[in-house]
C-alpha cells in the first residue's frame, strides 16, 4: 500500500509495550487481509495511504464492522452518520469528489446522495425542522465499503489542511478525526501538541501515541 512522501513528525512517547507488538501485528494483518479490497479501493480513490486507513480502523473498532459507540459513531472507522454526510458535502464543495468516489457512494445511497451534494452548509448549521435532505443512516455506516471510503475521504480532507512547513502533521489530523472536525489542535511541535492535549483529553493523547508513537501502528506496519 502507498506511503506518504511528506515527512511525518513522530513521537518517542509510548502507548504500546514491546509485549503488545506481536499481537498488534497479527491483528493488523488480520484486518488488512479481511478488508484488503475495501482499503485498497479507498486508498486509490482518496490517495490516503492504506497503512493510515488500517491504523484508524484498528484504533477505532479493532476491525469490528458492527460496533456502535455510545455517541452513535458506527462501523469500522467509527463515523457518525452526520459526520459521513458532512464529509461527502465537504468533499464535493472543495472539488475533491471524484467519479470513482461518487460511484461507490451512489452504490449505497442511490438518490439520497443528493442530500449532501445539494447541502449548502455543514449540517450542524441547518435547523432540523427546515432540512428535508436525505442523509446518511447508521445502516449505511455499517457497510464496510461505504464506511471505509467515508473515513478515508475525511482523512484526506484533514491531511490537505495540515501540510505545514513541508511536514504532514498527522498528529493534528488524528486529533480532529477523533475529536471532531472543528477541534483546534493549536500551534507548535507534535510534543507541544501532546503536552497541550494530555490534560484535556486522555483519549486524544492516546490516539496520537497509538498511531505515531514508538511501537505505534504505523511503525508496526513498517517492520
Amino acid at each position: 500500500m502507498a506511503a506518504l512522501e511528506v515527512p511525518i513528525p513522530m513521537t518517542p512517547r509510548v502507548f504500546y509495550s514491546n509485549a503488545a507488538l506481536p499481537q498488534n501485528k497479527a491483528k493488523l494483518d488480520q484486518i488488512g487481509k479481511k478488508y484488503y479490497k475495501e482499503i485498497k479501493q479507498a486508498e486509490e480513490l482518496t490517495k490516503v495511504p492504506g497503512a493510515l486507513i488500517l491504523s484508524v480502523i484498528f484504533t477505532e473498532s479493532a476491525g469490528n464492522p458492527s460496533v456502535v459507540s455510545y455517541v452513535g459513531a458506527a462501523g469500522l472507522m467509527q463515523l457518525k452518520p452526520q459526520a459521513a454526510n458532512d464529509t461527502i458535502y465537504l468533499e464535493n464543495k472543495q472539488g475533491r469528489l471524484t467519479a470513482g468516489e461518487l460511484a461507490v457512494l451512489k452504490k449505497y445511497l442511490g438518490n439520497r446522495i443528493n442530500g449532501p451534494l445539494k447541502q449548502k452548509y455543514l449540517s450542524h448549521k441547518i435547523k432540523e425542522n427546515n432540512y428535508t435532505g436525505n442523509v446518511v443512516t447508521r445502516a449505511d455506516m455499517l457497510n464496510p465499503e461505504f464506511n471505509i471510503l467515508c473515513g478515508a475521504m475525511l482523512l484526506g480532507i484533514l491531511i490537505d489542511q495540515h501540510q505545514e512547513a513541508g511536514l504532514l502533521r498527522l498528529d493534528k489530523v488524528l486529533l480532529r478525526y477523533g475529536m471532531g472536525y472543528f477541534y483546534k489542535p493549536g500551534e507548535g511541535s507534535i510534543e507541544q501538541v501532546l503536552d497541550r492535549v494530555k490534560p484535556k483529553s486522555s483519549e486524544g493523547y492516546a490516539y496520537i501515541l497509538k498511531v505515531l508513537g514508538k511501537n505505534g501502528l504505523l511503525e508496526t506496519q513498517a517492520v
